[in-house]
């Protein structure tokens, strides 16, 4: 009778403590995740806003045809491809020659940094793309214009110049004009960016 007694203390133990492993390990990955949520969020609209995280950056593709990995390093799986230069890429993190990034549909993998070029451009409402009606955005004159010189689809790449915080110079193509940043995916909510000239 005692040892079951004791065997039957030390299986209440054991699943005791296997719980309780669970449960830490199961709310770290949760709290990891959560976290990773906060810091860049994304409105309903699909915007982007940084928050509180100033090694977060925006580049681009340097290559027409980029490997994403689930890792960073050449032994990690190729998760997809990009077959398309000038995408921007969301930089969270940079380790021994690789970048972790986020794409604008949230995706998230490791490109090598020699892929990856340190020029801003932008996706105009990629989140309109794959909608049934035709959606156009006006692409401005001038800074101060209400005249519009042409307008953008969904999913056009565009070069970014500069931005205010509320609106950016871009190029495309041979054009070039001002267009709304919240428009824009590979810029930050607020973000100021100045041309070089």
């Amino acid at each position: 009778m005692i040892v079951l007694k004791k065997y039957i203390l030390n299986k209440i133990i054991i699943i005791f403590i296997i719980t309780l492993c669970i449960i830490f390990f199961t709310a770290k990955t949760f709290n990891n995740a959560f976290k990773e949520f906060e810091e860049v969020v994304v409105s309903s609209s699909g915007e982007i806003t940084k928050a509180n995280n100033s090694d977060y950056n925006f580049k681009s593709l340097r290559a027409t045809k980029t490997n994403v990995r689930l890792g960073p390093s050449l032994e990690h799986s190729i998760i997809w491809t990009y077959n398309k230069r000038s995408i921007p890429i969301e930089i969270l993190e940079d380790v021994n020659g690789w970048s972790k990034i986020r794409d604008f549909d949230a995706n998230i993998g490791w490109i090598k940094n020699t892929l990856i070029s340190s020029n801003r451009t932008g996706i105009i409402a990629p989140w309109e793309v794959n909608k049934e009606i035709d959606i156009y955005h006006d692409l401005y004159n001038t800074k101060d214009s209400l005249k519009v010189k042409t307008k953008l689809e969904p999913g056009v790449i565009v070069s970014i110049i500069q931005c205010d915080g509320i609106i950016c110079n871009v190029s495309v193509n041979d054009r070039t004009g001002w267009i709304s940043q919240e428009l824009i995916y590979g810029v930050y909510r607020g973000e100021e960016i100045y041309s070089a000239e």
